[in-house]
């Protein structure tokens, strides 16, 4: 049965994370959300396909969950408390402190180390801002491999580093680039190699790459805020593509787009800027 999308039923679900892709139909929006809630109510009553990979995990604490959830609310405007998550150290590894399984690109799970389940703090993570972190990679699942793939789960975290350098992470060889060229450097130079500059191309592009996305993201984030919407919760939501046309468009022309397709509606309505005194 297809889902009645009336405004409120757009806000509510918009509001747990749940939103339609760019380009997505209604009736494909309503289709996703039904497959979706089948495997979450197989997952509840322990009937999934997937038990096997979650039998002998433990279920997050209702404590990390709730803070989590406040983190991004407060960032980006949901609460993504249908994900289901565990402590499982062997889902995550030694090195992980939480990872996010995508079941064929629309069933996120999420596990988090299994020290978490006993303190807050593990290897300089604390256990709700990793929990936030995978959340808003879940609710980005909808969406293809996209240049900001670490960026907005990165503005959850309280250090800065982690919210500046972040994206760098998105893919292993960005920071192999980065650190693995800077690493060369000395030990070439110490070698009296003349061509010791050589490794220096690779953190250079990472670093030309970097700004030049966290530039146009800027751009686009600027449009909207002229445009009267919030930033950063309407950016959540949009495609690679949809950032970059949002960056070239005026204010004027944002406002336009209210009347292109519902999800602008919504965005123009319910995510306008407040203004402080």
């Amino acid at each position: 049965m297809a889902i009645d999308f009336s405004k409120k039923t757009v806000a509510e679900l918009d509001a747990m994370g749940l939103f339609p892709a760019a380009g997505e139909t209604d009736e494909a929006f309503s289709a996703r959300l039904e497959k979706l809630s089948r495997e979450l109510e197989a997952i509840q009553n322990r009937q999934s396909d997937l038990e096997d990979l979650i039998q002998q995990s433990r279920p997050l604490s209702p404590e990390v969950r709730a803070a989590a959830d406040r983190l991004t609310w407060e960032k980006y405007r949901f609460r993504a408390d249908w994900v289901p998550g565990w402590y499982s150290s062997r889902q995550t590894g030694f090195f992980s402190a939480g990872i996010l399984l995508e079941i064929d690109g629309w069933l996120p799970l999420v596990f988090l180390h299994g020290k978490f389940a006993v303190r807050k703090r593990r290897i300089g993570y604390n256990d709700a801002e990793t929990l936030a972190h995978e959340l808003v990679h879940a609710v980005r699942t909808v969406f293809p491999f996209s240049v900001y793939g670490e960026y907005f789960p990165c503005q959850v975290h309280a250090s800065a580093f982690r919210r500046q350098v972040g994206n760098i992470f998105r893919r292993w060889y960005w920071p192999f680039l980065l650190f693995g060229g800077i690493a060369a450097v000395p030990v070439l130079a110490a070698a009296e190699s003349i061509f010791w500059f050589i490794p220096l191309a690779g953190p250079l592009l990472v670093v030309a790459r970097e700004l030049w996305i966290r530039k146009r993201l800027r751009k686009a984030a600027d449009n909207l805020r002229r445009a009267g919407m919030e930033p950063l919760p309407v950016l959540l939501r949009l495609s690679d593509q949809e950032i970059s046309e949002v960056a070239l468009l005026t204010p004027d022309m944002l406002a336009v787009k209210k009347n292109s397709s519902s999800r602008w509606k919504h965005f123009t309505e319910d995510f306008r800027l407040v203004k402080k005194d």
